[in-house]
């Protein structure tokens, strides 16, 4: 009896021990599913941080790196147009400046002394402008500023865009400076006739060309209106040039007499360059009402700075020698009296 009652007492415990280990299996199996939920869980949380982290220390760094570029930029602009080298340029500008205005007073002075020359000092003038500036703006551009290739092609490109749409009159006008110093369709010198201007060219410029008048008045053409309208040259380069002095006489007078009396005052003016031919051309013309004769007595004057004095002396000579000779009648002088008036 006491035995069976030992043996079913150890039944009941073994069956408590067993229940209580299947109750703590499954008590314990939704807490290892819990586990490894929250630590996937946690890993995900922790993954997804370290990715923000990443993403942020990206972010720092090219913000870093565009702060970077950007004060280098600054600083090689800084370094193109800091204080010293801008007073260099100004330095080396002034200085050309200088120079080019005493080197066009010395060969200026120096073509007035040397007569026979001065045609061809004078032309030296603009050549020699030019190749200054040009030399003093590669200094300043390779010497002093010294800029990246880079630069230069942007810089060039830009300024060159901005200055084409601005200023299309004065590139029109530098442009045909520059064509009229290579094609030399007149030069320093010369006297040319451009409309209603006719005078000696005194300066060709970039901009314009100055040419004095018999008036002496300095009148600037611009160098874009030169090229698109005939420009008549007297003499071409040379000292001497042709004259043409036109003298009217009545239609009573002996033709070849007159013509004897002009070739006479050619040879005796001082002004006649010898080297070259006289031609006397008479022609008949209608002239209030009345038959004249028109003397056109062409010569050249050995300089063309005397080209007005040479055209009365030669007027001068002609008329007082047919009022002599009586052949200019005191009526023919009252008609062209009251035509004048």
């Amino acid at each position: 009896m006491m035995k069976n009652n030992m043996h079913q007492i150890f039944k009941i415990g073994m069956s408590l021990i067993l229940l209580i280990i299947v109750a703590d299996f499954f008590q314990a199996e939704p807490i290892r599913a819990n586990s490894a939920e929250t630590f996937l869980a946690d890993e995900w949380v922790m993954d997804e941080r370290a990715d923000q982290q990443q993403s942020s220390t990206n972010a720092e760094n090219q913000s870093g790196e565009e702060a970077a570029e950007e004060d280098s930029e600054i600083a090689k602009i800084r370094e193109l147009i800091s204080l010293s080298k801008v007073l260099y340029i100004i330095i080396i500008l002034v200085f050309t400046y200088f120079i080019n205005k005493y080197l066009t007073l010395i060969l200026d002075n120096l073509s007035e002394k040397a007569t026979n020359y001065r045609l061809f000092i004078k032309r030296l003038a603009p050549i020699s402008r030019i190749v200054i500036w040009s030399f003093a703006i590669y200094i300043v551009i390779a010497g002093v500023i010294a800029p990246p290739f880079e630069t230069i092609v942007a810089i060039g490109a830009s300024v060159g865009i901005a200055v084409g749409f601005a200023s299309q009159d004065i590139l029109k006008n530098i442009f045909g400076g520059i064509i009229i110093i290579l094609d030399r369709p007149f030069q320093v010198g010369d006297k040319i006739e451009v409309g209603q201007h006719y005078g000696e060219v005194l300066n060709i410029g970039l901009r314009s060309c100055r040419v004095v008048t018999p008036d002496d008045s300095v009148v600037s053409i611009p160098n874009a209106e030169l090229m698109n309208t005939a420009v008549s040259n007297t003499n071409s380069s040379a000292l001497d040039c042709q004259v043409v002095a036109e003298i009217y006489l009545p239609a009573t007078v002996d033709i070849q007499k007159v013509k004897q009396i002009a070739y006479k005052a050619v040879y005796a003016s001082s002004y006649t360059f010898l080297n070259k031919p006289v031609v006397v051309i008479v022609l008949n013309e209608l002239e209030n009402r009345h038959f004249v004769y028109k003397l056109r007595v062409k010569a050249y004057v050995v300089d063309i700075r005397f080209e007005f004095l040479f055209k009365s002396d030669l007027t001068e000579m002609i008329v007082d020698e047919c009022n002599k000779l009586g052949m200019i009648p005191p009526s023919y002088v009252d008609t062209v009296l009251a035509k004048s008036e």
